[in-house]
């Protein structure tokens, strides 16, 4: 597969170029500089630096200057608004804190684009879909990555259910090593149970306060796992590691790991390809631009986001591994060649339900985290405490 990554690089340097003129049609003029600061988490892939400097080039009167602020699930909100800001880049999760709290402003969509039905839900606000509490930059899905020893024989992708009950085959984020890792296990151990029973949380977010589902949802994978039949892994990064350190045949991971994976792995004398499949049922990720209520510069801000977000960055994030937010970046001809696989991902963040989009999901993420784990590795069952626990976080 050489011609794909040279014909995604070549797409990758056309879109580049394309975005200068995109960042000029921004031009914002001002007597008296201006230093936007974007307060967000590390970019792993160059992406989002790439499109910041773009913008700095062309807006010598507006730049933006990135605060990294390196921070759990838990604590991004205390983190981030502890940093002076005019823009945040949430996770979706966190949009919702942030709005309540009074910490953010609603803002449109740039021009010409068109969400995916739920990066749309869990961005806007009630009840007016014109208006954002924070526009998608990208969008994330769980996705299954799986290792095809021969192109010739049959590959059928298999269902979630089926890759646990192989022996030591498959690779996911089931293991915490520290608050860093907590809400990797509580996104995979949603999808386990949604593998097993798909209302156990609903696509709006919806959590089942039933016991009794919850239990029956679990115990495939507390089987799994006692059996030793899944490799179990502490965040992202060491998933990938296993992976392909033991040559591993599935794994559960985010998108945007894929073209770093496949790159190393197809080059791999027993390994012809890498390619993604669905989850029966993905947790929807993201990250979203919000500007500051209290931003000093709400009109320079927003054209920031709207340069950020619109469609020629959606197509250029897409060369990066990144999942766009908009319909049109899926059409594009460019991108589909460049990025084939961007088809079934698609169709899984369509399918994805969301976390409970509440500005308690901290607190529900810490109750859920110590419920599970305990369940699943002290074995400890679960009792209504589990379900009234995540019902007090979510009030």
């Amino acid at each position: 597969m050489p011609d794909l990554y040279s014909r995604r690089s070549f797409i990758a340097g056309v879109l580049t170029a394309g975005m200068l003129s995109t960042a000029a049609g921004y031009l914002l003029t001002r007597r008296t500089p201006v230093k936007l600061t974007l307060v967000t988490g590390a970019d792993n892939t160059g992406g989002r630096n790439l499109l910041i400097n773009l913008w700095n080039r062309f807006h010598p009167d507006v730049t933006i200057e990135v605060v990294t602020v390196n921070s759990a699930t838990q604590d991004q909100y205390d983190k981030f608004i502890s940093t002076k800001a005019d823009i945040y880049n949430l996770d979706v999760i966190h949009i919702p804190r942030f709005s309540a709290r009074d910490r953010i402003t609603p803002i449109g969509p740039p021009d010409g684009i068109t969400l995916l039905a739920p990066v749309q839900r869990v961005s806007q606000v009630d009840n007016d879909p014109t208006r954002l509490w924070a526009v998608p930059f990208n969008t994330d899905v769980g996705m299954l990555y799986r290792r095809v020893t021969d192109k010739l024989a049959a590959d059928t992708e298999t269902a979630l259910d089926a890759v646990i009950r192989e022996n030591g085959q498959f690779v996911g984020q089931l293991a915490i090593e520290g608050s860093v890792t907590d809400e990797a296990f509580v996104i995979n151990v949603l999808e386990q149970a949604l593998a097993q029973d798909r209302t156990i949380l609903d696509d709006r977010g919806v959590v089942s306060t039933s016991l009794g589902q919850w239990q029956r949802a679990l115990r495939p994978l507390a089987d799994a796992l006692r059996e030793n039949r899944i490799v179990t892994a502490a965040g992202e990064e060491n998933t990938n590691a296993l992976f392909q350190q033991r040559d591993l045949r599935y794994m559960r991971n985010w998108p945007v790991w894929y073209p770093a994976i496949d790159r190393v792995e197809r080059k791999k004398p027993g390994t012809a390809a890498i390619r993604l499949g669905r989850l029966p049922i993905g947790i929807l990720g993201g990250q979203g631009l919000a500007v500051a209520k209290d931003s000093e510069h709400r009109e320079e801000a927003e054209a920031v986001i709207h340069f950020l977000t619109g469609m020629p960055a959606q197509k250029l994030l897409a060369t990066y591994g990144f999942a766009p937010t908009a319909q049109e970046a899926y059409n594009d001809p460019e991108v589909k060649a460049a990025v084939p696989h961007l088809e079934i991902v698609r169709s899984a963040v369509e399918d994805a339900h969301p976390r409970p989009m509440r500005a308690g999901y901290a607190d529900f993420a810490r109750v859920f985290r110590q419920h599970t784990y305990d369940y699943l590795y002290r074995r400890v069952e679960l009792t209504d405490g589990f379900v009234e626990g995540m019902q007090g976080a979510l009030r």
